[in-house]
């Protein structure tokens, strides 16, 4: 008996009661009612030591399945999902085709397996799938494969009356495996579901010592802007590597962009490099109105075949870009009917690419004033410059010593940059009437 065949017939309990297959005219649909019986199991912590993945093909059957569920009794290996007890099952069978290894299932089930291998990387997830044949023309269900939580494959509705489907799948670099059987959509009757043979297949890979440091170890980059850190390996060298920059801490943070995908390292040999990576701070997600820069923990990760050979510990600030704007003068002097010149001032810090269009917008209509832009544009992406007229109404009320209007100074055209807009900047412009 093997650990996993233990590992079952210690802990699955028996159900009693039978959900009978074959059901003749006189007997109770077993399903009636919508009735279920749902079962499930979580590998006790320090029960059961799984088994590594070795280079070859490996039978899935052999590695102890993490965590499970299933609608109809216990999942039952080698054997199809049978009655709502355990061990009850037939041989697996599928289109008239019988296989010694696998497992029988009842829509809805999942089961998860780790890809870890030991010495290996693991590159190929092979089975067989259909619909178990005791349960004839009946049953309709959907399998599913997620590799790290994304689904891989869907078999689309498959009933009794089907073919078998091969499922063959590249899972190099993939560390988690979960099987997945669905109802199909219209209810769990007689959904017998069978995964038949399944494989993983794994290559050996060579000893490759490597250690990784990074500096700086901690990083600021002004959002949609550039750096460069230094990654320095030791050890022994068998090529390139590829990196990547996974996030440490919440979903919360702003994920970074490597430039730099993949770093040149000696082929042979042993030895220390140090490598430029350059790292992009892309558009934060939508809708995030917290002006605060954001500071995230992340990992720079060494990768080769799959598997990971080093990784450096790296703390990234996404940075605001510094706004300021000025209004020129803030106060004018005219009779009515009379036109003044002011001029708005954006300064960017780092740079735009460009300049781009100000606006000056009038929070509150007011009918005293009215603004044009006058000119073009003018000064550069760090500095720029847009003179406005301003003219008070001639028939502006009599008798009143000055008049104000609130205006927002707006650069128009941050493409792509983080909300909230940059440059929304309240100024407020002052007319003292001459007599």
């Amino acid at each position: 008996m093997t650990p996993l065949t233990r590992i079952f017939a210690l802990l699955l309990p028996l159900s009693l009661g039978a959900c009978s297959q074959q059901a003749s005219p006189t007997e109770a649909d077993p399903y009636a009612g919508g009735a279920s019986h749902p079962w499930s199991y979580t590998r006790p912590g320090g029960r059961l030591s799984a088994q590594a993945l070795t280079p070859g093909v490996n039978t899935l059957y052999y590695e102890p399945i993490l965590a499970a569920t299933n609608a109809w009794g216990p999942i039952e290996l080698d054997h199809s999902n049978g009655e709502r007890g355990a061990g009850d099952g037939r041989t697996l069978t599928i289109g008239g085709v019988t296989y010694a290894k696998g497992f029988g299932v009842h829509a809805g089930s999942e089961m998860r397996f780790g890809l870890k291998g030991s010495g290996a990387t693991c590159t190929r997830f092979t089975v067989d799938v259909g619909v178990d044949d005791e349960v004839g023309a009946r049953g309709s269900v959907v399998f599913q494969v997620y590799l790290d939580g994304t689904k891989a494959y869907d078999s689309g509705l498959r009933t009794g009356q089907d073919a078998t489907k091969r499922v063959d799948l590249n899972i190099t670099g993939k560390q988690e495996l979960r099987l997945v059987v669905t109802d199909g959509g219209n209810g769990i009757s007689y959904d017998h579901a069978d995964w038949a043979n399944p494989k993983i297949t794994c290559q050996a890979v060579s000893a490759s010592p490597l250690t990784m440091t990074v500096s700086p170890g901690t990083l600021s980059i002004y959002h949609r802007h550039s750096a460069t850190v230094k990654a320095t390996f030791s050890g022994t060298f068998s090529g390139p590597v590829n990196l990547s920059l996974p996030l440490v801490d919440s979903p919360e943070g702003v994920p970074m962009v490597l430039r730099t995908a993949q770093v040149s390292l000696p082929s042979s040999g042993t030895g220390t490099v140090t490598r430029d990576v350059v790292i992009d701070a892309p558009d934060a997600p939508t809708g995030l109105v917290d002006p605060a820069p954001l500071t995230s923990r992340f990992r720079l990760v060494a990768t080769r075949n799959g598997q990971q050979v080093a990784s450096a510990p790296l703390t990234i600030t996404e940075r605001l870009l510094d706004v300021h704007t000025t209004l020129t003068p803030t106060t004018v002097t005219g009779r009515p009917g009379e036109t003044r010149r002011v001029t708005v001032t954006v300064q960017v810090s780092p740079p735009l690419a460009r300049p781009e269009p100000i606006a000056l917008q009038d929070t509150f209509p007011n009918e005293e004033f009215t603004t044009a832009p006058v000119g073009p544009l003018y000064g550069d992406g760090g500095t720029m410059k847009q003179d406005f007229t301003v003219t008070l109404q001639p028939d502006a009320q009599p008798g009143i010593p000055s008049f104000t209007a609130d205006y927002f100074i707006q650069v128009s055209n941050f493409a792509g940059y983080r909300v909230p807009y940059y440059g929304g900047s309240l100024k407020t412009l002052t007319w003292n009437v001459q007599p």
